[in-house]
């Protein structure tokens, strides 16, 4: 922290009080360490002065050395409290002037999409580190930089956790950082002010149309970190470039829509279908755990390997390469890298290979339950048959629901309905929901206990049988009620595995 520059641009935003040293600036109470700053700020809806008068405490118990706060609560505290009204309006500049800007002096390459966020900046990770380059990756599963990694809590951070971690990377030494950005980070803000140098837009699917309510909005989410944040990027001086995949008719559309002269006019579009296209990838086949393919760009055809399960993550590989390309990076040195990247968690994750072949996805939405569908379907042996255990979450979108049963009836041979995260919703109603898209016929079982389902999958299975456990992926927890127990589809799948 520089005391000044903190104090300057809290003056300009208004604010009054005595301005204390401090470690950093946050805005949960779960996150106060001693010596940090606690802004209080209301969330989705306005706190009552009761509620604000609780998180002060709390903050103020784990050390905080001061707060920041609307006057209207007029708090009395034993540490200072500085007044700023509307602070909830002013987390950018707040993050900016406690952090400065560090995207400004890294490599950031933002990843949207409905699926495949997570997949693609792993493999940019993996591909970056071989090229000799320290990472970071901010995103569904984890936030890590060399020296640390901490469980997500949401994919894309609140504002000031983000600007934290990007301070947190420019100090450990990175020089990229990979973050997936999601649509609920886009329409909160909480991007706002990251200078991003590429961003990839994967797909358009249907996703989170609780929070969006229609799928135009959720599209125009997406749309808005192109329109808007990658022109701003381009403002500050950076040359971002526009990654869309050629495959995807809707991206094109919203990209083009988007006016990519905003942002400089850099756009790379890629293939996995033969569309017209800057990079094209011609997939031969699945040979020894691998992919074998061939990459053409300005008529220059490069063949490599990629050891991941499902054909779709040729096209998330593509993404990854088509972004570090734009970054400088060589497609030969890419395309020698590709055969070594690692398994990535919880992401078409083979956790048991010697008959049944068991894969642990997190699809949890039609398309990515289609797609994994299909992969697994790509690794059956002639006379296996392929089982699918999934279910739906619950307290959110319903619609999806019937839509992901008849994806599973369509390709799947044994369809397991069961439960995901329930959360306050009846099980039984959410798999009933499940059920309205399928045939009965297609139904080998219904049964909210997600455990005992992936035992009798697992113990009732042929050796030549693959077992798809979707939903939940690299998640170690299932949401009861108000609930978080431990629960690993992972840990439950090997252990059922071992008593074969």
């Amino acid at each position: 922290m520089n005391r000044e520059q903190f104090e300057a641009g809290l003056r300009a935003l208004g604010a009054q009080g005595i301005v204390p040293e401090a470690q950093n600036i946050v805005d949960d109470t779960r996150e106060v360490k001693q010596g940090d700053i606690f802004v209080l700020r209301q969330g989705a809806s306005p706190l009552s002065k009761e509620q604000a008068e609780k998180f002060c405490a709390q903050a103020t118990a784990s050390g905080a050395a001061a707060i920041i706060a609307d006057p209207k609560f007029e708090l009395q505290a034993d540490i200072p409290v500085i007044a700023l009204a509307e602070p909830h309006l002013k987390l950018s500049a707040l993050a900016e002037a406690f952090y400065g800007n560090p995207t400004q002096d890294m490599k950031i390459v933002a990843v949207t999409g409905t699926n495949g966020k997570t997949t693609t900046t792993y493999l940019i990770e993996s591909l970056a580190r071989a090229l000799g380059l320290k990472v970071g990756v901010l995103g569904t599963i984890s936030h890590r930089y060399p020296g640390y990694e901490e469980a997500s809590a949401n994919t894309t951070p609140g504002t000031l956790k983000l600007r934290r971690l990007h301070y947190n990377m420019k100090q450990a030494g990175c020089d990229l950082v990979a973050m997936e950005v999601s649509s609920h980070g886009i329409v909160q803000g909480r991007v706002d002010g990251v200078r991003f140098d590429a961003a990839i837009w994967n797909n358009l699917g249907t996703d989170h149309l609780d929070f969006h309510k229609t799928r135009e909005a959720y599209a125009l989410a997406k749309q808005r970190l192109f329109d808007h944040y990658l022109a701003e990027s381009f403002k500050s001086g950076k040359s971002p470039t526009a990654i869309a995949n050629a495959d995807d008719s809707e991206v094109l559309a919203h990209i083009h829509a988007a006016d990519p002269s905003k942002w400089g006019g850099r756009l790379l579009t890629f293939s996995t279908n033969h569309a017209p296209a800057d990079l094209v990838i011609h997939t031969e086949k699945w040979e020894n755990n691998a992919w074998n393919l061939a990459l053409t760009m300005q008529d220059r055809t490069v063949s490599t390997r990629l050891p991941l399960i499902g054909e779709y993550n040729i096209a998330n590989a593509a993404g990854a390469i088509s972004a570090l390309h734009s970054l400088g990076f060589s497609l030969d040195a890419l395309c020698e890298a590709l055969p070594r990247i690692a398994q990535i968690p919880g992401r078409m994750e083979c956790v048991y290979a010697q008959g049944p072949i068991v894969i642990v996805d997190f699809a949890h939405t039609p398309e990515a339950l289609e797609n994994a569908l299909l992969a697994a379907r790509s690794c059956l042996p002639d006379g296996g048959q392929l089982s699918v255990v999934f279910g739906a979450g619950g307290d959110r979108d319903p619609s999806k629901r019937p839509i992901m049963g008849a994806a599973a009836a369509k390709y799947a041979d044994h369809c397991f309905i069961t439960s995901d995260n329930p959360r306050t919703e009846d099980p039984e109603s959410v798999i009933a929901q499940i059920l309205d898209g399928m045939d009965p016929q297609n139904v080998s079982s219904h049964d909210i206990d997600r455990e005992k389902t992936i035992r009798n999958v697992i113990a009732s299975a042929s050796h030549k049988d693959v077992i798809l456990v979707a939903g939940k992926g690299h998640e170690d927890y299932q949401i009861l009620g108000t609930q978080k127990i431990h629960f690993d589809d992972r840990e439950i799948c090997r252990d059922a595995c071992s008593k074969l």
